[in-house]
This record gives C-alpha cells, sequence and structure tokens, in this order.
C-alpha cells in the first residue's frame, strides 16, 4: 500500500445515505464497499493491499465495510463518512497502523502566527498603468481611452 487509507464501519440501514455522499463528493471512483460473501472481509481488505495485522477488532467481527482510498483527501473522507451516518471510522497508514478518526478539526492554522506577504509590484509598470486584457469588454473599454 502507498498512501493511507480510509475504512468505515457503516450500519446496513445507512450505506444508501453514506454511498450517496461519498459520490456526490467524487470520491466514488476510490470507493469499493466490501462485504462477507464468499471471503471474511479482513481476506477482502489484505487482498485490496490494506494491511490487516493490526486490524482493530470492530473491523475483525464487522460484516461490511466501506474502502476509501483517496490518499491526501483521506481526512476529508473520513470527516465525510463521519457525518454521513458511518458508526467507526479508521485511517490505516502506510506502515500499517490504524487509527480512529473523529468528527474534529485536525490542525488549524494560527493566522497571527503566519508571515505576512506584500504587495508586488510588477516589473516595467508604473503605477497608474493598466494590465492588457482579453476580455472583449474590458478590451474596448482600452480602445475607447
Amino acid at each position: 500500500m502507498l498512501q493511507d487509507a480510509i475504512v468505515a464501519r457503516i450500519p446496513e440501514t445507512g450505506v444508501c445515505a453514506v454511498l450517496t455522499a461519498i459520490h456526490i463528493a467524487g470520491f466514488g471512483h476510490v470507493s469499493r464497499m466490501i462485504r462477507c460473501g464468499r471471503r471474511p472481509v479482513l481476506s477482502q481488505l489484505q487482498r485490496a493491499g490494506i494491511p490487516i495485522a493490526q486490524a482493530p477488532e470492530g473491523v475483525q467481527r464487522c460484516d461490511a465495510v466501506l474502502l476509501v482510498t483517496a490518499a491526501a483527501r483521506s481526512p476529508l473522507a473520513a470527516t465525510l463518512l463521519l457525518r454521513n451516518g458511518a458508526d467507526r471510522v479508521w485511517t490505516v497508514s502506510q506502515l500499517g497502523d490504524w487509527t480512529v478518526a473523529d468528527d474534529v478539526v485536525v490542525a488549524k492554522p494560527n493566522v497571527h502566527v503566519l508571515t505576512p506577504h506584500p504587495a508586488q509590484r510588477v516589473p516595467g509598470l508604473n503605477h497608474g498603468d493598466r494590465l492588457p486584457s482579453i476580455d472583449p469588454v474590458l478590451a474596448s473599454a482600452d480602445a475607447s481611452d
């Protein structure tokens, strides 16, 4: 596995709502509903490339999970699942660590620490000059000046 993945336990009554939200948010092509059938859920997760050595008991006993392999968008997918009816959501790291995802803000930037970015002047332009425009309305206004 080359990226973080999200594994969510969803009650059978909430599957429709969760899958609808996943598809609306653009995660449908990286999502897979895994149900017990011919193989247990854990073996299907392992076949999908998810390390299962440290899988929590909640995953080992469940009948169905939703797997989302969204790489950098994994935190967003986890929040989306929690807000739309998932019982429990785990983030699985590349090294096999399973972390429970909570519906909290993970990091909030401190705007008082950020360095201000002063406006930069465009070389070759004087203060009153306007940049050329390809917009027809603005181009006609430039021509009339």
